[in-house]
């Protein structure tokens, strides 16, 4: 259950291995083949800072989401849709590129997807 979450928190600049926050990202290895643009992302961690959920998406035109995760332990807790949504809601309140679905998923994502 979401209540279960300290949330998902305020946003930083990311750096790797892991940012607790809803932050646009761009780190070294990434900026080399992704320009400036970087990507966003957007986490939901525990209270104990534990990272089990994230979401990134491309700083570019297309918005494509490049990976949603949750940890296996805490699927079908609607962490994932949450993530979604925070995502569209910080892209609008920040001018940021939208996240739209990638053409490339796995079976899971499928029916998450046709769950939105």
């Amino acid at each position: 259950m979401l209540g279960t979450l300290s949330g998902l928190v305020q946003t930083t600049q990311a750096k790797p291995p892991f940012a607790f926050a809803s932050a646009r990202y761009a780190p070294e290895f990434l900026t080399a083949s992704l320009g400036p643009a970087g990507c966003h992302a957007v986490y939901a961690v525990t209270d104990e800072g534990r990272v089990i959920g994230r979401l990134l998406w491309g700083g570019f035109d297309d918005g494509e989401v490049w990976w949603v995760g949750v940890d296996k332990d805490r699927r079908r807790e609607g962490i994932a849709t949450a993530l979604w949504r925070l995502a569209e809601l910080k892209a609008l309140h920040c001018g940021w590129t939208r996240p739209e679905h990638s053409d490339t998923r796995m079976p899971d994502g499928e029916a998450w997807i046709a769950s939105l």
